[in-house]
C-alpha cells in the first residue's frame, strides 16, 4: 500500500476521533472529559480490501463514539500469535483458520461470543465448541466466500491440461491445491466422508482421499504445467489473475468466489462438479471458506463492534463501498445482487446447496494444514508417481496420529445445511 493513501486514512480516522472529542466537549460541563474508547481490530486485508473495510470501520465510529486501530497483514498468524504471547493481543483477530481458532479457544485465549452475535453465527463457519465442559461458540463470520468454482471465458472449449494453477502467494504457498483435493474428494465421495476426514476421523491412505489426490494429479499433469503451478502465485505475475495470461494456453482455474475482483464480465464461472468429468454433485453439497471475528479481549467496545459486523448496517455499507465484482458475500442476505455478472450464480449456488461444508485444510490443526500444504507442492513435482503419493500420504496419517497423541483439539464438525438459505451483498 502507498504512503499517502495510508497517511489519508489516518487522517480521516483522527478527524472522526475530534469531531466526537468536540462533541462530548459541547454536552458536557468538564472539560476534561475522557478519551473514546479504542478497539484494536487484526485482520488480513491490506490495499483496497484494507480501504473498504475501514469505511465500515468509520461508519461504526460514527454511530457509536468508538474509535478504532485497525492493522492489516498478510502475515496474519505469525502477528497473532507473537501478539498473544507477549500477552497483548488485539481487542478483534479476524482470521481464516478454524483450526487455529480451536486452539485458541482451549488455551482459554478467546472470549465466547456475546449471545446477540451467537445468534447470528451460523454453522458451518462458526461450530459450537465444547470448552472446560461448557458449550459456547467463540468466533463469527463476517465474509463468507464459495470454494467450489471453476473459472473460464465462456465460448472456449475445455482441453486437457488447460488449468491455471498458482501455488504460490504472499503469505503462504499449497493451499490452491488443497482446495482443489477437497473439492475432488467433497464432490467425488459427500459430505460425510469429507467431514470424517477434516475431523481426523478419517485416514489420509483410505481409499476415498487417494483417489482425490490421483484424480487432482491427473487434471494437472506433469512437466509445463507442473512446473508453472509451482512458479506462479494463484493471482498472477501482475496480480491481474491467471486466466489474463496469454500463451501458454490456461484456461480454465479452480479458485474461490474472492478471485472475481481480478477479472472482468468476460470471465463467469461453473460449479466444479460441472466442470470436472467423472464429478456428480448429486448430494448438492459446496466447500465454502470464511473470514471470522474472535474476541481476544471483553470490552465493551469489542463486544460492540462484533455486534455492529455481523449486523445489516455493516454489510450493507461494506458492500456498497466497492466496485460490483469486488463485493464481499455475507452468511446471510441483506439484499439483492441484481444483475451483478458472477454474484448472481454465486449467490443462486449458495442459495440452492442442500449442504456446505467449511474448508477442510481450514478446519485442520496448524500442523496438519501446513503439512498438507507441503505435501501439496511435493506432489507436483511427479503427480503420476503412485510411489511418491503412498510416501506423502502417510506422512499425513503420522503427523494426524502425533497430534491425536498430543490430544490438540479439533474442530467437531465442518457441513452444515445452509441457515436462512440466502447469502449475498446489496446492488
Amino acid at each position: 500500500m502507498n504512503r499517502p493513501r495510508r497517511a489519508r486514512r489516518r487522517a480521516t480516522r483522527l478527524l472522526l476521533t475530534l469531531s466526537l472529542l468536540a462533541g462530548l466537549a459541547l454536552t458536557s460541563a468538564a472539560c476534561a472529559e475522557e478519551p473514546p474508547p479504542v478497539v484494536s481490530v487484526l485482520g488480513p486485508w491490506t490495499g483496497d480490501e484494507e480501504e473498504s473495510f475501514e469505511k465500515v470501520l468509520d461508519e461504526f465510529t460514527l454511530k457509536s463514539g468508538i474509535t478504532y486501530d485497525y492493522q492489516g497483514t498478510t502475515s496474519l498468524r505469525e502477528t497473532l500469535l507473537a501478539q498473544v504471547q507477549a500477552g497483548s493481543p488485539p481487542d478483534i483477530a479476524i482470521l481464516n483458520s478454524l483450526g487455529e481458532l480451536t486452539e485458541y479457544a482451549h488455551q482459554g485465549v478467546l472470549v465466547p461470543l456475546p449471545e446477540k452475535v451467537r445468534e447470528r453465527s451460523p454453522q458451518p463457519w462458526a461450530p459450537e465448541l465444547t470448552v472446560r465442559g461448557r458449550k459456547n461458540t467463540y468466533w463469527t463470520p463476517v465474509k463468507v466466500d464459495l470454494k467450489s468454482v471453476v473459472w473460464h471465458y465462456p465460448g472456449r472449449s475445455a482441453q486437457r491440461g488447460d488449468w491455471c494453477v498458482g501455488m504460490g502467494s504472499g503469505a503462504t504457498s499449497g493451499w490452491p491445491g488443497s482446495d482443489w483435493i477437497e473439492d475432488i474428494l467433497l464432490q467425488r465421495s459427500g459430505p460425510a466422508v469429507y467431514e470424517q476426514w477434516a475431523t481426523g476421523e478419517l485416514p489420509w491412505g483410505s481409499p476415498e482421499v487417494r483417489e482425490a489426490w490421483e484424480t487432482w494429479g491427473r487434471l494437472i499433469g506433469g512437466g509445463a504445467q507442473a512446473d508453472a503451478a509451482l512458479s506462479n502465485d494463484y493471482d498472477g505475475s501482475d496480480h491481474k489473475g491467471l486466466l489474463k495470461r496469454s500463451g501458454d494456453g490456461c484456461r480454465r482455474e479452480h479458485q474461490g468466489s474472492f478471485i472475481r475482483r481480478l477479472y472482468g464480465k468476460d470471465i463467469t464461472y461453473v460449479p466444479t462438479s460441472k466442470a470436472v468429468a467423472g464429478l456428480h454433485n448429486e448430494r448438492g453439497a459446496y466447500e465454502v471458506a470464511g473470514d471470522m471475528a474472535a474476541l481476544f479481549r471483553d470490552t465493551e467496545g469489542a463486544r460492540a463492534l462484533l455486534t455492529f459486523l455481523t449486523g445489516d448496517q455493516a454489510r450493507a455499507t461494506w458492500a456498497k463501498a466497492v466496485s460490483e465484482r469486488n463485493r464481499p458475500f455475507f452468511p446471510v442476505s441483506v439484499g439483492s445482487y441484481g444483475d451483478a455478472w458472477a454474484n448472481r450464480a454465486v449467490n443462486e449456488t449458495l442459495t440452492g446447496a442442500r449442504r456446505l461444508c467449511a474448508d477442510a485444510s481450514d478446519a485442520m490443526p496448524p500442523g496438519i494444514r501446513d503439512a498438507f500444504h507441503r505435501a501439496v507442492l511435493e506432489f507436483l513435482a511427479a503427480p503420476s508417481d503412485k510411489k511418491l503419493l503412498s510416501g506423502l500420504l502417510q506422512q499425513l496419517d503420522d503427523e494426524t496420529l502425533r497430534h491425536r497423541e498430543l490430544l490438540t483439539p479439533r474442530v467437531p464438525s465442518v457441513c452444515a445445511a445452509p441457515q436462512g438459505g440466502l447469502y449475498g451483498a446489496v446492488k
